[in-house]
């Protein structure tokens, strides 16, 4: 009977560590409630942050609507691009380090045009070192290196609504 207790024990009593210095798990943004029906504005309507977008509002409280109205928020993106820049050459004359940069700049209107979040910028950057060796290797490093910072893209707009917002109210 002991034997079975032992392991929720020594579970309870490693959560309690955790419990005392405030540690919990984020939650998903709180948008204020006129963004509660929201209309993402982007120019590929397919990129992967308008879907991770889509996926996320829903998670957050908001309705992800198709078409503008009277009583729909607009996050309207005005630049959303990557670029590679070069970081290091070796002594060969070919570069050997790489930085993966993705900006993007948007703002938040309400259904009659007013501005509720006003236009930011946001830059992620990840910095990876090339191979000619390993080239395969380096495309596949790209690739997730992409899909990151994609990612990591729909949740620092979130998250930058979300403290816009409640800086607001």
């Amino acid at each position: 009977m002991t034997l079975r207790r032992t392991p929720f024990a020594l579970v309870a009593l490693l959560a309690l560590p955790l419990a005392a210095c405030g540690f919990h798990l984020r939650r998903e943004a709180e948008l204020p409630p006129s963004m509660k029906r929201v209309h993402i504005r982007i120019a590929d309507a397919s990129s992967a942050l308008a879907k991770g977008l889509a996926k996320a509002l829903p998670r957050s409280g908001s309705e992800v609507v198709d078409t503008e109205g009277p009583d729909v928020a607009t996050l309207r993106f005005d630049a959303n691009t990557f670029s590679t820049d070069v970081l290091s050459v070796g002594g060969n004359a070919r570069a050997t380090e790489y930085a993966l940069r993705y900006h993007v700049e948007f703002e938040v209107l309400d259904g009659t045009g007013s501005v509720i979040v006003p236009k930011q910028t946001i830059e992620l950057s990840r910095d990876f070192t090339f191979d000619a060796s390993q080239a395969l290797g380096v495309a596949a490093q790209t690739d997730l290196l992409t899909k990151e910072l994609q990612q990591d893209m729909v949740q620092t707009v979130l998250r930058r609504l979300e403290a816009r917002t409640q800086a607001a109210y």
